[in-house]
């Protein structure tokens, strides 16, 4: 019974996980073709987020993230997915709250 649980919560946050980077992704193709500064604020933020993490001495001596990944791009995606994530687990709640409030009556 606990097994069938767990693999059945995974399904489940996989099926989220995907729903929100496929969401995520729309959004991001939609702002970048057809808003143009909602794309470039969010890149900028982020580059200045990146930024300000490299001038923190203590972080970047023990930090070898940036060097590997160069995260500024990745992380402006993953915000928007991030975003899409939210928007779905909001509409998901609803779902669920309306389908059991019919069941139960």
């Amino acid at each position: 019974m606990l097994l069938l649980t767990a693999i059945r919560q995974t399904l489940a946050g996989f099926w989220r996980l995907m729903v929100g980077i496929v969401l995520g992704t729309m959004l991001y193709v939609y702002c970048f073709l057809y808003r143009e500064t909602i794309f470039t604020t969010v890149h900028l933020w982020t580059r200045d987020a990146v930024n300000w993490l490299e001038a923190q001495p203590y972080l970047m001596d023990y930090a070898k993230w940036y060097e590997l990944l160069k995260i500024d791009d990745k992380l402006a995606f993953a915000l928007y997915v991030l975003f899409a994530r939210l928007v779905w687990m909001f509409f998901e709640s609803i779902i669920t709250f309306l389908f059991r409030k019919m069941r139960h009556g």
